[in-house]
């Protein structure tokens, strides 16, 4: 064999060296879904115990463990509005075995409201599966004379800078749902700020705030109870715990929608088939009459959309919170 030939030969073998490893990759990545979970899976929840995220998270962990017959364990990482939970994630092996129970707040309220933001939720984090939707309601003390949503539009034009609503945070569903509302109706409504949505809800129970953009479950009893009135749901159908409240879209405030969503995430990077084979099995899990059941009880409506569409939701989602965020002129801490 004479050099050219040997010069061809080993520039061959080099690059079938090369191509070796690309191949055996791409010929083991279908396999890679048949094959996960071969170890537990863990769900961060970036809040305390107790709260709303966790509560969802351990039912989805629960139904995950009982279809993959892998454990699945919940981790709460709580601080900095959901950041540090969220972070941990991001910064987390894409390999489908850390995964967020994440939120409008994570996804769409933390990247306009933090300056010293540790994660972008559109970029580093992949979307799994919306877990599903739950409405606001706004109530009103019962001492306030208003009935309707045209009545407290009309009331607080009249009153102007008097008429208030009480909001666990900056950020918060409960304060951009207020946010919202004064843009939309083109009224006056003063926000006030309570460490937490039991505060926040007392507050209007008691009459020291007027008003208030609330959970619907956090205030149902209330409502049943006649300490609060209830006006209009801040979704666009009516809400599973108050089928004869009507939406404030229907109410003379066009185009008037807020919701609050949870959502499950993986690290940017994991394996399409991994996401595909969790959205397909959380969808399973949530189509099950008698979870179906328990989420309606406390006011949230399930998901039902593959890898794609609800990555489109989020950055719709982003885009039109951040929009509002701006408008509002809240401005990031």
């Amino acid at each position: 064999m004479n050099h050219a030939a040997t010069r061809a030969s080993r520039l061959v073998l080099a690059s079938l060296a090369h191509l070796l490893p690309i191949a055996l990759a791409t010929a083991a990545a279908p396999a890679m879904a048949d094959t996960y979970p071969s170890r537990p899976i863990d769900i961060v929840v970036p809040y305390p115990p107790g709260g709303t995220n966790d509560v969802i998270a351990r039912v989805i962990a629960d139904g995950l463990a009982s279809t993959l017959k892998q454990k699945a364990i919940v981790l709460n990482k709580p601080g900095a509005s959901g950041s540090i939970g969220s972070s941990f994630v991001a910064r987390s092996a894409p390999d489908g075995y850390t995964l967020l129970l994440g939120s409008q707040g994570t996804h769409s309220a933390n990247p306009y409201l933090l300056k010293s933001q540790t994660y972008d939720p559109l970029k580093d984090l992949a979307g799994v599966a919306l877990v599903g939707r739950v409405n606001n309601v706004l109530v009103v003390n019962d001492r306030l004379p208003v009935k309707t949503i045209s009545e407290f539009v009309s009331y607080a034009k009249a009153h102007p800078g008097t008429v208030n609503f009480s909001h666990a945070g900056v950020g918060t569903s409960m304060n951009l749902a207020g946010q919202l509302f004064i843009l939309k109706a083109g009224t006056e409504i003063v926000p006030i700020p309570y460490q937490g949505s039991a505060q926040a809800t007392m507050a209007v129970v008691s009459g020291e705030v007027g008003s208030m953009f609330a959970n619907t479950t956090s205030v149902v009893e209330f409502i049943k109870g006649k300490k609060l009135r209830a006006l209009g749901v801040t979704g666009l159908d009516s809400d599973p715990l108050l089928p004869d409240v009507r939406p404030i879209a229907e109410q003379g405030v066009p185009d008037f929608e807020m919701q609050s969503w949870f959502g499950l995430f993986a690290p940017a990077g994991t394996p399409p088939d991994v996401l595909d084979k969790l959205n397909q099995t959380v969808r399973s899990i949530l189509d099950k009459p008698d979870l179906k059941e328990k989420f309606e009880s406390v006011g949230l409506v399930p998901g039902s959309l593959d890898t794609a569409q609800f990555n489109a939701f989020v950055r719709t989602d982003n885009a039109r919170i951040g929009e509002l965020i701006q408008q509002a002129g809240i401005q990031p801490n």
